[in-house]
């Protein structure tokens, strides 16, 4: 009996040590898993917003959204008979207007065409985009952050293992503040420290 109690003095801080790392991975196998079953990650919410198109385009009539040139001018052999000069000259300088519309389910194309003495006198081009345009928006909430924290350690000299020492630690953000206990020497220690340098 008695050399297991001279033993158990011996070894006393390894005992020690042992059993604070046994509750220390026992905390945090619980912690993680309390944390996992009550604090649930954050859902993905997804938007999707349909956005319709309401203007009407315009493609200016001028150099370089609009560029007019002759392709091929066809002469007819046959004429009409009997020939009105001063019809066809007054055609020839009357303004002739022309309405075009083109829809299908991407686009609505209206062009308006003036033309006289053959040649084009202005152009009106508009356009509409008709099939709407859909944007996702996936919004994840990451507002959950942390800025208190409590530590449990253990600091193990390295050339003396006998000098072993058991802490917990409070940490903040401007610092932490502490205790700590050393079987050997059997005292309780005090802990602190300021923040001095931040990193992402």
């Amino acid at each position: 009996m008695l050399k297991l109690l001279n033993w158990f003095k011996k070894n006393l801080a390894f005992i020690l040590a042992g059993i604070f790392l046994f509750c220390l991975i026992a905390c945090f196998v619980s912690g993680c898993n309390y944390h996992k079953n009550r604090f649930k990650c954050p859902e993905i919410t997804t938007h999707t917003v349909i956005i319709h198109d309401t203007l009407i385009h315009n493609i200016v009539d001028s150099f370089p959204y609009y560029i007019s040139n002759t392709v091929k001018i066809i002469y007819r052999d046959t004429i009409i008979q009997p020939v009105d000069t001063a019809e066809i000259l007054r055609d020839y300088f009357a303004l002739h207007v022309y309405n075009r519309q083109w829809e299908d389910s991407l686009l609505s194309v209206n062009l308006r065409d003036t033309i006289t003495e053959n040649h084009f006198l202005g152009n009106k081009f508009q356009y509409q985009i008709l099939r709407p345009q859909t944007i996702i928006n996936n919004t994840t909430d990451n507002s959950i952050h942390y800025a208190k924290y409590v530590y449990a350690g253990i600091d193990i000299p390295i050339q003396n293992i006998n000098y072993i020492e058991i802490e917990g630690i409070f940490a903040f953000k401007s610092g932490y503040i502490g205790l700590g206990y050393e079987p050997k020497i059997k005292s309780i220690n005090i802990k602190g420290g300021i923040s001095l340098l931040k990193f992402k």
